[in-house]
């Protein structure tokens, strides 16, 4: 055993072998050949570096504007190869004489262009050293890049020749050889000239004079100091500063390049005066080409959320071929389901958004104009912040977080309304907080199933109050719900149980669908791959068949057990088997899903889904100006304003309405074909009773037997509505005593009738 010990503690025979070649000094043979030969090496690498430029230098021809071959857009498919569209629009060039925009005196593009791009143009020999120093400074200082290190040479000869938009050592090389030789062979006001008849300027332009047609409907040498600052400005990025979508930006751009006209002695601060600050109006219909899409908001969502940012100006120019999640059969389901029910313009905007449980994107309207490319540009319903009222939809976190702290869906609470918390974390500066049901309506003793299948907003809140608001933020949070208005967090407020928070259909379909995963919540996927115009894949985010450059993982995140998931859904199952979503079910299938109607009825949702699907509609007016120049938001109630409510086809609008109804017309064809599958049965449910009642109650079971039928969403009746469970009716609670009381956050199916500005009552209940 020592002499083992001894013998392993010696160098091994790697090292031994390595000791033999090791010199006095030091110096391994390694070392020592590359002191002596390490010059050849390199002075070999130096060399054949140059014999490679000068190679280069000496065959590669550059081509003239006319034999430019134009960029390709991007094409955009569903899932199923089918063409969505394509990015960009009609590729547009017109090669014309381009002396008169930069030695006409009435032109100033040729001017716009030196100072925003390359301002010592005229002083370089193609490349300027001080141009690259200087670009490289104020990256390495984090200062703003005035302009990039590549002269208007060196960007012509980029797209011209080596069409390669890779930032490597070899292409800027290369790029910098052909701009001396192109250089040598023309002059500058030649070359300028190539560069304005071929620079991409956005909206499938190439060169000014297409551009200034397409934004302007005017020919290049007719645009006035304003207009030829613009087209200089976009050049880095031309499809991220469009004036209908990014006029901000735009102008920021059109402005800074004025600033330097005037800063380089190209105009006078009179004259650029005339045109700081101002919006930039393009030629009426000048934007036709992007007014027709198929699935225009999906497009738009895609484009300006998810490919720009990732691809840059290649997303117009590359040629790239995008395999998108959506499946046009069922976007056109949706589409369909929509206009079946809101048919006249005046009636209110509609989202709807499908994915799977892996959270790719099968189907999304943002709004009715289902194809125009430029209303997807204003405001999309379905994923721009901050979003819409979420009313009683948040009450399912409210009911998960409460299983997950093990209390029972046994527990039992008083429905009379209204009702004054008394936990100090649901206080508000004016005392405790007050909050009642829908239309005031009444309800006896119900346990958490019963009162999730009715949707009772005062159980809800004594729900919270017991459980802390801190927990239900937190649970949304893991959900993917976003702070909005700049917080940094969602705020625990204990009005989150009648869904006093903002979001989009897109953060409440992921919702949805993570508990469809069974409490995994996945990543949002709209694109599953994209190749580049040979077929070679570049990037993919769902798992392929064959390699791709870069794979992104979008696995998601088990944020919750599953077995509360499970519990979960069968509550939720109540809701549209017997309760406020009966307009939702699908006979044959499973379904769970809560309906939601904001305060006052500025909005109405239903979220649903099956094993396989979630979906999520929203409907609701949009902003408008009042008659008093007042912004306001109408209302889908009766009340005795008539330009402030509008019920729409003279009903009242719950999320057990138009929603649910519009859920089911799409889902019934969208699920069509799939096997039916079943909700998985809970493995144990939590123990917990808050409130338990003077006998036993029943052991709940993972049995689909629908409770009794409660009114819908739920209806304000004269009486109080008999407890729907046959169990004894308890003592009923002591009314608390009267207290200071704070506004109340009237969300979804809790409206109380007072409340209304107008003083009117509002019809009870729906239309069958």
């Amino acid at each position: 055993m020592t002499s083992k010990s001894a013998a392993s503690s010696e160098p091994g025979w790697w090292a031994r072998r390595g000791a033999k070649k090791t010199r006095k000094d030091g110096r391994s043979r390694v070392q020592r050949f590359l002191l002596r030969w390490g010059w050849v090496l390199a002075l070999g690498g130096i060399l054949t570096g140059v014999a490679i430029l000068l190679l280069t230098y000496a065959f590669a021809s550059i081509p003239l504007p006319q034999d430019i071959k134009l960029a390709s857009a991007a094409k955009v498919f569903d899932r199923n190869g089918e063409t969505i569209g394509i990015f960009s629009g009609e590729e547009r060039r017109f090669i014309i004489d381009a002396k008169p925009l930069i030695d006409g005196r009435k032109s100033f593009v040729g001017d716009a262009v030196i100072a925003s791009e390359d301002k010592d143009y005229y002083e370089h020999g193609g490349v300027s050293i001080r141009g690259i120093v200087r670009a490289a400074w104020a990256n390495f200082t984090g200062g703003e890049v005035q302009q990039g290190g590549s002269t208007i040479t060196q960007q012509y000869v980029k797209q011209a020749v080596l069409q390669d938009t890779e930032r490597t050592i070899t292409r800027k090389l290369k790029e910098a050889v052909l701009a001396i030789k192109l250089e040598r062979r023309f002059s500058k006001k030649e070359i300028l000239g190539f560069y304005l008849n071929t620079i991409y300027l956005g909206r499938g332009a190439y060169g000014f004079e297409a551009a200034a047609q397409t934004y302007f409907d005017k020919k290049a040498v007719e645009l006035n100091i304003g207009q030829a600052a613009f087209l200089a400005g976009v050049i880095p990025s031309p499809e991220s500063y469009q004036p209908d979508g990014h006029m901000k930006l735009a102008k920021e751009r059109r402005d800074r390049t004025l600033g330097l006209m005037v800063e380089q002695g190209y105009i006078t601060q009179e004259q650029a005066d005339k045109y700081l600050g101002k919006k930039i109006e393009l030629a009426p219909n000048q934007d036709e080409s992007l007014t027709d899409s198929k699935a225009a908001f999906f497009m738009e969502w895609v484009r300006k959320d998810f490919l720009e940012p990732y691809f840059g100006d290649q997303l117009y120019t590359g040629g790239l071929q995008i395999h998108t999640t959506l499946d046009l059969k069922m976007q056109q389901y949706a589409e369909e389901a929509v206009s079946s029910q809101l048919t006249l313009k005046t009636e209110p905007e509609a989202s709807l958004v499908s994915m799977t449980p892996h959270g790719e994107v099968r189907a999304f309207v943002g709004g009715r104009s289902y194809t125009s490319i430029k209303k997807a540009r204003g405001f999309n319903y379905a994923a721009d912040y901050p979003g819409h009222e979420a009313g009683s939809t948040l009450k399912s976190w409210t009911l998960l977080t409460a299983i997950e702290d093990g209390v029972s869906l046994q527990s039992r609470f008083s429905g009379s309304s209204p009702v004054t918390i008394t936990n100090p974390a649901c206080a508000g500066p004016d005392g405790q907080w007050v909050t009642g049901n829908y239309g005031n309506s009444q309800f006896g003793t119900l346990d958490l199933i019963g009162a999730t299948t009715s949707s009772v907003n005062v159980i809800f809140a004594q729900l919270i109050a017991e459980i802390g608001p801190e927990k239900v933020a937190r649970m949304l949070e893991k959900f993917g719900f976003a702070p909005k208005f700049g917080a940094d967090e969602i705020a625990p407020n204990c009005s989150l149980a009648v869904g006093s928070f903002d979001a989009t259909p897109v953060e409440m379909a992921r919702g949805y669908a993570g508990f469809a995963a069974g409490g995994r919540l996945p990543d949002v996927v709209p694109v599953a791959y994209v190749t580049d115009e040979d077929g070679n894949c570049l990037v993919s985010w769902i798992p392929q068949d064959f390699e791709c450059d870069e794979e992104v993982n979008t696995q998601g995140e088990q944020v919750v057990e599953q077995n509360s998931v499970y519990v979960l859904d069968t509550a939720l199952q109540n809701v549209v088997n017997a309760g406020t979503a009966t307009a939702a079910a699908l006979p044959g299938r499973e379904v769970a899903g809560k309906t939601g109607t904001a305060q006052f009825g500025v909005a109405a949702w239903f979220s649903g889904y099956t094993p396989q699907l979630a979906t999520v509609v929203w409907m609701g007016y949009p902003v408008e100006e009042g008659p008093n120049g007042e912004l306001i938001r109408p209302r889908m109630t009766y009340c005795s304003d008539a330009f402030l409510c509008r019920p729409v086809q003279g009903r009242d609008v719950t999320g057990g309405s138009f929603p649910a109804t519009i859920w089911n017309l799409y889902m019934s064809r969208a699920v069509e074909g799939m096997p039916v599958k079943m909700f998985p049965d809970p493995t144990d449910f939590p123990d917990e009773i808050l409130n338990p009642t003077p006998t036993a109650a029943p052991t709940p079971t993972a049995t689909k037997t629908p409770k009794p039928k409660p009114t819908e969403e739920p209806e304000p009746t004269p009486t109080p509505t008999p407890t729907p469970e046959p169990t004894p009716t308890p003592t009923p609670e002591p009314t608390p005593t009267p207290t200071a009381t704070i506004p109340v956050v009237a969300r979804d199916d809790e409206r109380v009738p007072d409340e209304d500005p107008s003083g009117d009552k509002k019809p009870t209940g729906e239309d069958p």
